[in-house]
């Protein structure tokens, strides 16, 4: 028997109160969970490129073609990005701070790839399929924090989608899927580089000869040599403004420093992909398997031959040029989430039912535990979790969570009117799975955001370190990560001179970063401790200031002795 392919109800003909609500659970989505917490890990990193650029901005310096955190120059990452997110910025630091003016752009990219992905189902679909696309997009689980933390991968997560969305126009206006198709591959290795290049560029010249598309082969290849010109020009342009750094990215790959990779991930990033495309990937197999069969025009169409091509090619590409990390993963959800989009029609009862209450008990659930967590956290009940909680958040003490509470009571109004029994199909089923998804994000970050932005932020202890800073003479540094060196920059304008190890060290004082006994403490008595401290309850990592015994009385007079309580 031939499964039930049925496009109704369709976007088509939506009732308007019904586009405005769908609209609004995307905005929801998008700005929730931008603001109210210091940057996180590996998010520091970008934060850092992000102030060095505008540093030199608004100093007018010239040294602004290399990408540095601290200082020194990150070779394996791209300053495209960041010029392209640059005006954002400063328009949105105007009633901001910086690392949160700079997550607004993530919002826009995401904005930007929601809108493609639900652009290219529409055309694929002739008008029955667009909020279905986007519903699904914000469903995705791994979707959700990556779309909330500046970097940028999810300006690759955008690439992906315009460049999908610009596949799905060839049929229609040639012209304009060439200049969509350019834009996307531009984006793309403005994001990352050759490796955002290659991401979009390997598809598409795939597509050219794939059934279906090779007849518009023509407009595949004037989009590649477009934007190959434009991405070579920049290159030129920073090999003649920046030999040193230009010289130095050449050294690392091109940014991909292939020679330090450790093993081949395809294994690794499709077990990612189990939870971090979830729903997608069950349904887009469902969907493959039927077209392979014949069914619904078979599998030679648009709207499956170019997403599989983009996610096997996508695959590839990752699993040769990176390191395994999931952050990589974004790049194969638009293509699983138009395949998904086309095949939500034709689940069958059960299992579009069991999408559906797994959302409404599971994730329902789940934000009944989140409630409680905070209740043991604020009011100290229930007593047993409130004091086997108080080993994970030491030293908490924030103030009642009020405005989080309302928040999170209107989110529940909400959720409950969304979820009432109302026609039941497979669409209802997935727009229920995104607003539960969306509920969770939204009480979670309403009554959990300050415990965890206090055991995962770095704005204590270099505070603190900072205190303990010499008045005078200059700092050299020992293991400090990127991340940490631009947190210190960011939170506390200190910067160090790093060094490999204490006997290259030529400044009176030394800052070592420990993990667990790693490396050992610097010998007494040529070294004393000044301070010593770590974020709350973080017992791996360990930051120690050191003054050298040959220091200069004034100098080490004038700074304070400070060793917090906690030991590493």
């Amino acid at each position: 028997m031939q499964p039930r392919i049925n496009h109704q109800p369709t976007d088509r003909n939506k009732a308007r109160w019904k586009s405005v609500a769908l609209f609004a659970l995307i905005g929801f989505w998008l700005l929730s969970g931008i603001v109210g917490r210091d940057p996180w890990k590996p998010e520091p990193i970008y934060i850092g490129i992000l102030q060095s650029l505008l540093q030199q901005f608004e100093s007018g310096g010239r040294d602004w073609w290399t990408p540095t955190v601290a200082g020194v120059a990150q070779d394996s990452e791209f300053i495209l990005i960041h010029w392209l997110n640059a005006p954002v910025v400063l328009l949105a630091k105007l009633v901001l701070p910086l690392h949160e003016a700079a997550r607004v752009t993530s919002v826009v990219w995401a904005g930007i790839g929601i809108t493609s992905i639900a652009l290219a189902a529409r055309r694929w679909s002739g008008g029955h399929i667009s909020f279905l696309a986007a519903i699904i997009t914000i469903g995705c689980i791994g979707l959700y924090d990556l779309a909330h933390k500046y970097g940028p991968d999810v300006a690759v997560f955008a690439a992906l989608a315009i460049a999908i969305y610009g596949t799905a126009e060839l049929a229609n206006a040639q012209r304009r899927a060439t200049a969509v198709l350019t834009a996307a591959v531009v984006v793309g290795f403005a994001a990352r580089g050759v490796l955002g290049y290659v991401l979009i560029v390997l598809p598409i010249i795939l597509l050219c000869f794939a059934p279906v598309y090779s007849m518009y082969r023509v407009a595949l290849i004037r989009a590649l040599i477009f934007a190959t010109v434009i991405c070579a020009f920049w290159i030129v342009a920073f090999s003649l403004r920046d030999a040193i750094g230009f010289d130095a990215w050449l050294g690392a790959d091109f940014g991909l420093n292939i020679d330090d990779h450790d093993r081949f991930g395809p294994t690794f990033y499709l077990g990612t992909l189990l939870w971090f495309a979830w729903p997608a990937w069950p349904i887009a197999i469902w969907l493959i398997t039927l077209r392979v069969r014949g069914f619904a025009g078979g599998w030679q169409r648009g709207e499956v031959i170019a997403p599989v091509v983009f996610f096997g090619s996508g695959l590839v590409t990752l699993s040769i040029f990176t390191d395994p990390r999931a952050n990589h993963a974004i790049a194969l959800l638009p293509p699983l989430i138009i395949l998904a989009a086309f095949g939500v029609d034709t689940l069958k009862r059960t299992w579009y039912a069991l999408i559906d209450w797994f959302g409404i008990l599971v994730l329902g659930l789940t934000a009944i535990a989140v409630v409680l967590v905070a209740g043991a956290i604020y009011f100290g009940w229930p007593p047993m979790i409130s004091q086997w909680l108080k080993g994970y958040v030491p030293g908490f003490k924030g103030t009642l969570p009020w405005l989080g509470y309302g928040v999170a009571m209107v989110a529940f109004v909400i959720w409950v009117a969304l979820i009432q029994p109302a026609h039941q199909h497979a669409r209802r089923a997935l727009i229920n799975w995104a607003g539960c998804v969306t509920f969770l994000w939204v009480v979670a970050q309403a009554l959990l955001l300050a415990p965890a932005n206090h055991i995962n932020t770095y704005k204590g202890v270099f505070t603190e370190l900072s205190n303990a800073w010499p008045t005078a003479g200059c700092v050299n540094s020992i293991e400090l990560s990127t991340s940490q060196a631009a947190m210190l920059e960011y939170h506390a304008n200190r910067l160090t001179v790093p060094v490999d190890a204490a006997v290259e060290a030529q400044c009176p004082f030394v800052l070592l970063q420990r993990y667990r006994d790693q490396p050992i403490p610097l010998p007494d008595p040529e070294y004393k401790l000044r301070f010593r401290g770590g974020r709350p309850g973080d017992n791996y990592e360990a930051f120690e200031l050191y003054e050298k015994s040959t220091a200069t009385s004034d100098t080490h007079s004038a700074v304070p002795v400070t060793e917090k309580a906690k030991t590493p």
